[in-house]
């Protein structure tokens, strides 16, 4: 995980400490974001209309593979913690519509599909880190959760709604997993997800590794998502 820990990301941890981690995460996100692009041809057709279904599967077995491994790492914590666990939010778990949408654009065969096809060297070990470390360890475990689901959460109704006018799409099919039905206002949702990492008790130790991780996982994305560029003449031949 070295690659993601360098010194911007130090310098962060050390200008930041003694501030709420909220902010620390806010601060470090700015740094995380700039340093784990790619390329952004994929995710510009992504945005206008310019993939495949198969494209558009890609991506979605990505966010299945990732969301996988995450939300088995909820139901992990929670039984070890109890059932008032903090962090068992099922109001964000993605995986139901993941599912939906991958079988929209491949069809019931979806699930064979994601593994055969779409399971690329950089969303498996994305996917295996967050396996590796989220399940036990409570600070590994917000970590992943807040990269992965605060940020969906934040551009979710417009990433929907740009795909939808893109593709034409009736409604939501195909793009359920940016609509998250039981969360009325996200932006108050965010500051009451933000408390709740303000809350969890942490010790600087364990906030170290809380920012240290969520560093790692933007670069385990940012390698996944070069997966996505590799292909994306594969991905691009047809629109959908």
């Amino acid at each position: 995980m070295n690659q993601a820990v360098d010194t911007p990301v130090d310098a962060v941890i050390a200008e930041t400490e003694g501030r709420p981690l909220s902010v620390r995460l806010r601060a470090l996100s700015r740094v995380g974001h700039v340093e784990g692009e790619s390329e952004p041809r994929f995710a510009i057709a992504f945005l206008r209309g310019g993939l495949n279904r198969d494209g558009i599967a890609a991506q979605a077995a990505q966010h299945y593979l990732m969301y996988h491994a995450l939300e088995r790492a909820a139901v992990a914590q929670r039984a070890s913690r109890g059932d008032d666990f903090a962090f068992w939010l099922p109001e964000l778990h993605r995986l139901p519509s993941l599912a939906a949408d991958l079988e929209h654009w491949l069809g019931a065969d979806w699930h064979s599909a994601v593994y055969d096809r779409f399971a690329t060297t950089g969303i498996m070990t994305y996917a295996a880190r967050i396996t590796e470390v989220a399940g036990d360890s409570l600070p590994h475990f917000v970590a992943h959760h807040y990269t992965r689901y605060l940020a969906d959460l934040s551009g979710g109704q417009m990433i929907a709604r740009m795909f939808r006018d893109s593709y034409r799409t009736d409604g939501d099919a195909g793009s359920t997993f940016y609509t998250f039905p039981e969360i009325a206002d996200p932006a108050a949702y965010k500051d009451r997800y933000r408390a709740l990492v303000d809350g969890a008790g942490f010790t600087p130790d364990e906030e170290r590794t809380v920012l240290r991780e969520v560093a790692s996982a933007y670069w385990l994305n940012g390698v996944a998502g070069q997966d996505l560029e590799d292909r994306f003449a594969e991905y691009a031949e047809v629109t959908a």
